[in-house]
């Protein structure tokens, strides 16, 4: 049961971070995680954050992260987002 509430509890705080990167959008775009970058004064070019929209989003392609991808890469072990910026 603990198990099941701090999942519970994780995966409301994964879609808290999703609403904020995405700026209350339904995605987030390469835009987004400029600003993000800057705010959080990481030095990352346009093509290291195009590769993260490109890892997170190899199954649609279609070039923003959606919620269900932002939880899915997040998963991942070794993923390196949160450690990049999210």
């Amino acid at each position: 049961m603990t198990t099941k509430m701090s999942e519970r509890d994780a995966d409301r705080e994964l879609n808290k971070a999703f609403v904020l990167f995405a700026n209350q959008k339904d995605h987030i775009n390469l835009e987004d995680l400029k600003y993000i970058a800057a705010e959080l004064n990481e030095t990352m070019s346009d093509d290291e954050l195009r590769e993260m929209i490109f890892e997170a989003n190899k199954k649609s392609g279609d070039g923003v992260v959606t919620v269900s991808e932002f939880m899915s890469i997040l998963e991942k072990p070794n993923w390196c987002w949160l450690n990049m910026i999210w």
